[in-house]
């Protein structure tokens, strides 16, 4: 998928027989998962608690997405009776999966919301009441609370292009 944007930017990337995409891209989206283990393991204060959610939305997102596919073939290959098989977890993945990721970025609850959560760590900063220790890691952990939030809003935007570009070449099928 990287290779594939990144190809609207500069068409040699978008080919994946061309090494040096394959490798560019690869490199980049290890590093990006990378820096949240890494991240995850040395921070006692919450790493792993902060990478989970994160890792379920994006484990449920992949799940949706490989539905979404195999309903869209399903509808292009003509069997629309069967696609119900993968169009209803899908749907239920969808909701699932929409539902967490906004409660993720809106509950004003601090151990829910990724914003909240930041929001109210770094007040606790400014006003002093941390600990030295916690004061230490504070703007880590701030920092890390708000690219979850950032990563899973645009996780959950990549869903429903994913879904809402899957419906409309489904109903492009139909209307020919």
């Amino acid at each position: 998928m990287l290779q594939d944007m990144l190809g609207n930017l500069w068409p040699k990337m978008a080919e994946t027989s061309w090494q040096p995409s394959a490798l560019i891209c690869s490199a980049l989206v290890v590093s990006g998962w990378g820096y949240f283990l890494y991240i995850g393991v040395i921070d006692p204060n919450g790493g792993v608690n902060i990478l989970w959610p994160l890792f379920g939305i994006a484990n449920q997102m992949l799940a949706a997405i490989a539905l979404s596919v195999a309903t869209g073939i399903l509808i292009k290959s003509g069997k629309l009776k069967y696609a119900w098989v993968t169009g209803a977890p899908l749907l239920w993945l969808v909701i699932i999966t929409s539902t967490a990721s906004w409660q993720k970025l809106t509950s004003s609850d601090t151990r829910i919301g990724f914003f909240a959560g930041a929001n109210d760590l770094a007040e606790k900063l400014a006003t002093g009441v941390l600990p030295p220790e916690k004061a230490a890691i504070a703007p880590q952990l701030i920092f890390n609370m708000h690219l979850d939030g950032y990563i899973t809003m645009i996780f959950a935007s990549l869903l429903w292009l994913i879904v809402l570009d899957m419906l409309r070449i489904s109903a492009r099928f139909f209307n020919r």
